[in-house]
């Protein structure tokens, strides 16, 4: 079995060995008094460790290696950083390891003391071919232990998507409406078209779109006609008069048209990016449509007043694309599903990045608590997770386990994870 660098910094960091009879691979006793902290930048692995070897207690770092000819590999001889590293732990001791000067590092073989069982554990996890790793060992951990990493996992996601955004607010000079906008926009998109939606949201001025935000025509024209909708040679009036309103509107913006890479294949017609946009373009129409109205939002039923609101042009009501009449005659109202996905891909994150960056907690804690009354998501991550035992009670546990699933199962991050950690301890 291959023991990776970082099993032997979880097994340090947790103590998981005997820690009683310790010695050097000299035969010098020693003591861990303080593992010391991790750290993740560039360095000794772990700083302000205190180790008592024989009668003297040294504080200082202590270094982690497979085979202890890895300090010489990764040249720390000549690093100054690691010039006050007190004890060298290794798996395999083959090769004797001094500082720059000469002067020997205490070398302490951690493979002596450390349970078969624990390693077996680990052998488990990732070697295992189930969904997740640790699929057949759940049943093993406390509800509550589970349901507190959900819930921990819940807020990382948010602050990871948080990144994304306070990236678009630097990108946009600090500009908080135009940020909104394209948000927004992306959320439009939904999975498969979130980033065609974001590109055409950056192309488009906030400034126009608040300017003609009660005039329902032109904000369509605008938003088709520079997403490149309206390039063909049409015959129905309506596509028509947009492509004469939007040739207007070029001329007098100076706008430039895009064409971007709209998926339609694998999609049901209800969820076009033409039914999609269509959707935005009513939605920007309403008044409460405002960033400062959005934040200042108390009660989640809000947002679902707004969404409900949505109405799109008559064209659409017999159409699914431009110059494709339909049979079926549908009114293109947001789904509870689809609102429930807006509610948090636009408004919710966009809640918690605002108060991350202002250092509002009020605003964090305000989006989290709309997440907990909202119902799971429903997608195949989700239905497996129910299937070996792990519910999802509310779209915050949903929103955990879709981030525990695509950052930690997925990758084998077992040791960064919370549930690994708990199995790896037993």
């Amino acid at each position: 079995m291959t023991i990776p660098e970082d099993l032997l910094q979880f097994i340090w960091k947790l103590r998981l060995f005997q820690t009683d009879q310790l010695k050097t691979v000299h035969g010098d006793p020693i003591h861990v008094v303080q593992v010391g902290e991790q750290n993740n930048n560039a360095g000794p692995d772990f700083l302000f460790s205190k180790i008592r070897i024989g009668r003297e207690e040294w504080s200082g770092s202590v270094e982690i290696h497979v085979r202890s000819s890895d300090w010489f590999l990764h040249g720390h001889h000549h690093d100054p950083k690691y010039q006050n590293v007190i004890l060298h732990v290794v798996w395999d001791d083959d090769q004797k390891v001094f500082h720059e000067d000469g002067s020997p590092i205490p070398t302490f073989r951690l493979a002596n003391y450390v349970s078969e069982k624990l390693l077996g554990q680990y052998q488990r996890l990732m070697e295992g071919q189930r969904w997740i790793p640790c699929e057949s060992q759940l049943h093993q951990l406390d509800r509550f232990k589970i349901e507190h990493w959900v819930d921990r996992m819940a807020i990382e996601r948010m602050e990871e998507k948080s990144q994304v955004i306070l990236a678009l607010l630097q990108q946009f000079e600090g500009d908080w409406e135009k940020t909104f906008f394209v948000w927004l926009f992306r959320s439009f998109g939904f999975k498969v078209n979130a980033e065609a939606f974001q590109a055409l949201g950056e192309q488009l001025s906030s400034l126009l779109l608040q300017k003609y935000r009660h005039d329902a025509f032109k904000l369509e024209a605008m938003i088709f006609g520079q997403a490149g909708f309206l390039s063909a040679n049409f015959e129905e009036e309506y596509p028509l008069k947009l492509q004469q309103e939007y040739s207007y509107l070029k001329k007098a913006y100076h706008l430039k048209e895009t064409h971007f890479p709209l998926l339609f294949s694998r999609m049901r017609p209800h969820n076009f990016p033409t039914i999609r946009l269509a959707q935005l373009a009513s939605l920007l129409q309403n008044d409460r449509m405002r960033l400062q109205e959005i934040l200042n939002v108390e009660k989640l039923n809000d947002f679902k007043v707004l969404l409900d609101d949505i109405q799109v042009a008559t064209y659409w009501k017999t159409h699914f694309n431009f110059g494709k009449q339909s049979s079926m005659i549908c009114d293109h109202r947001l789904s509870t599903r689809s609102q429930h996905i807006v509610m948090i891909n636009a408004f919710i994150v966009f809640t918690f990045s605002y108060g991350t960056y202002l250092g509002l907690e009020e605003f964090k804690e305000k989006a989290m608590n709309w997440l907990e009354e909202l119902p799971a998501e429903r997608n195949n991550i989700i239905h497996k997770f129910e299937q070996i035992g792990v519910p999802a009670l509310h779209a915050a546990h949903s929103q955990g386990l879709l981030h525990i699933k695509n950052k930690y199962c997925d990758l084998k991050q077992c040791l960064s994870c919370g549930i690994g950690l708990e199995l790896l301890k037993r």
